[in-house]
């Protein structure tokens, strides 16, 4: 597929459909939608920045781009783990963060309404009075988009007992590519009384319509839970015990697993109690239920089953914020491994439990089976079989770069495919698994997706570039850079690209996009450490907006001092000035 550039008057169209103050064409703000969460390329430089504020302007959008072949790609808060928001055929970001409304919260119906942009932990701070919750629980709740977990059909951490995305969804709004707005779906509970299409939807990675509300059933808060942390030896006594977890019924909302590289990372990271805790295979597992009573029940069912299995410590959660600690075991097993290499990716893929010991054992291998000396790797899973093999690595580094390719290419044909696992359970095909895909669905299923793709959008405007119906390989993901001006200590940024930092930034809710972002500024001054970016009055400007406030400090899972670096910038950028005016 040959796409066009934007003309000027399609530029001044777009303008006038969205109002100045939404459009944006300066290169540093389409620089700073350029970074996934690893993988950077410098020619994947979106063209345009669009934040549109409804559904009949995401319909303009799409029959000019359609009728220009201009690509479209829908973004969120830009989480994405396989680069799903990317734009490696350029055209025209949808910045749909600012459709953040919730529409409607209706417990008598069991359902609420929202636009794509809202936060999921906001969705479920609002949902709290009412005693209800939405369940689905990705590790970036706190900054992922609903219309991001629909469009990835994203699971997390309670998926083994409340299902993932969607599961939840009753009916949506859509966008097809050629302007018209489709309503999918019903608001009961139960119909039968059309194709399911809007299933379609829920996975697909915005590649058939840009989602512009979502229908969502909801459901009670537990009313009481207990959680256990347990260390084995052995991944096979830990797989037993969830296998015998299994065999008696009793279904935990929580169940993870975190292999022993991933436990020694947390351990140093998170220090205190956890450093007397010996080095192993975690399983943390909690059940909950309406009352006290029934949970102490299963609780002590699970415990006696799990002990069976010898493991070689645990530690019982017996208040809350014993319980938050733990659960901080978890959920911080990026940032821990972020101190470990500057780089870390996160792969997704899901394999049935039965070959779960043989599975881990070979990932743990993956370094010394390809050759790989500096590349290290850690994993845990979501214990249904959603395994996330993390591997640690330098971008900077020429042979780095090409062991971890080779390792993501290692784990999918050697490991995953061969025991009838699938590329993704949650984090999507994106722009890195195209070339497996054919290994787990064979030629006619991959053919059929396409079809199905060309049906909605048959000029492939939407997304283009992600592997659900587009058998084109994207060959070189990520840019070899060279480091510049290392003597400015601006290198050692250590960003993972999360996102926790932008929800709350003063500067980023006011400017509305991603350069005023601490994300987005930490970007912009990695391009000018390396030497892809030149210091100009506008960068300057974009970093004058940060206030300083220290927001973002405590928001880094990885805790960055970001205002500590931009204000170190500002004094850099303040130094050539007086230098250059000498």
């Amino acid at each position: 597929m040959i796409y066009n550039k934007i003309s000027s008057s399609l530029l001044e169209t777009f303008k006038q459909i969205v109002g100045e103050n939404y459009f944006f064409t300066q290169f540093e703000i389409r620089w700073s939608y350029t970074f996934g969460g690893f993988i950077f390329n410098k020619e994947w430089v979106p063209d345009l920045i669009l934040v549109p504020q409804n559904s009949k302007q995401i319909s303009e959008i799409l029959k000019l781009a359609n009728k220009n072949k201009i690509p479209i790609t829908p973004r969120g808060s830009g989480t994405s783990l396989s680069s799903g928001s990317l734009t490696p055929y350029g055209g025209v970001v949808l910045d749909l963060t600012q459709m953040n409304s919730i529409l409607n919260i209706d417990i008598v119906n069991n359902l609420v309404e929202v636009q794509p942009g809202v936060i999921c932990d906001e969705l479920n701070e609002q949902l709290k009075p009412y005693k209800y919750f939405f369940p689905p629980d990705p590790g970036s709740s706190s900054v992922c988009t609903i219309g991001g977990m629909v469009a990835s059909n994203a699971g997390g951490i309670q998926a083994f007992k409340y299902g993932v995305t969607k599961n939840y969804v009753l009916y949506l709004e859509v966008v097809l590519p050629n302007g018209k707005i489709l309503n999918l779906g019903t608001k009961v509970l139960k119909s039968v009384s059309s194709y399911n299409l809007k299933e379609l939807f829920i996975g697909s990675e915005g590649t058939l319509g840009v989602i512009t509300k979502i229908g969502l059933r909801i459901r009670p808060l537990p009313n009481s839970r207990k959680l256990g942390f347990y260390i084995f030896e052995n991944v096979d006594d830990l797989r037993d015990a969830v296998i015998d977890i299994r065999k008696r019924g009793i279904v935990p909302n929580l169940l993870e697993f975190m292999d022993k590289l991933m436990l020694e990372a947390v351990t140093e990271f998170l220090g205190e109690e956890f450093l007397d805790f010996p080095n192993g295979y975690v399983l943390l597992a909690e059940v909950d239920g309406d009352s006290y009573e029934e949970v102490e029940g299963k609780f002590s069912i699970l415990l006696d089953l799990i002990i069976q299995h010898n493991p070689i410590y645990y530690k019982i959660a017996n208040t809350e914020e014993e319980r938050e600690r733990l659960i901080l075991a978890r959920k911080s097993n990026l940032p821990a491994l972020s101190r470990i290499r500057p780089n870390t990716c996160v792969e997704d893929c899901t394999i049935q439990l039965s070959d779960f010991s043989e599975v881990i054992t070979k990932i743990e291998q993956i370094p010394k089976a390809i050759n790989a000396k500096n590349l290290l790797v850690a994993t845990v899973c979501h214990m249904e079989g959603n395994l996330h093999p993390t591997f640690l690595f330098n971008e900077n580094d020429e042979e780095d770069v090409k062991d971890f390719e080779n390792a993501v290419e290692y784990l999918y044909k050697e490991i995953i495919i061969p025991v009838g696992g699938t590329l993704t359970g949650e984090h999507g095909i994106g722009k890195v698994k195209t070339p497996y895909l054919e290994l787990e669905h064979g030629k006619d299923v991959v053919n059929l997706m396409a079809d199905i793709r060309s049906f909605f959008d048959p000029n492939r405007i939407l997304n283009p570039g992600i592997g659900k119906g587009d058998s084109r390989s994207l060959k070189k993901h990520i840019h070899k850079r060279n480091l510049k001006n290392k003597s400015e200590e601006l290198l050692e940024l250590k960003c993972m690209r999360c996102g926790f930092c932008i929800t709350k930034c003063p500067s980023r809710i006011y400017h509305l996009i991603e350069p005023y972002s601490p994300r987005g500024r930490l970007s912009i001054l990695n391009g000018l450490a390396h030497g892809e970016l030149e210091l100009n009055d506008f960068i300057t400007k974009i970093l004058q907006t940060c206030t300083l406030c220290g927001l973002c400090d405590t928001l880094c899972p990885a805790g960055i001092k970001t205002s500590e670096i931009f204000e170190k910038a500002r004094e850099i950028i303040h130094m050539k000035r007086e230098k250059n005016e000498d």
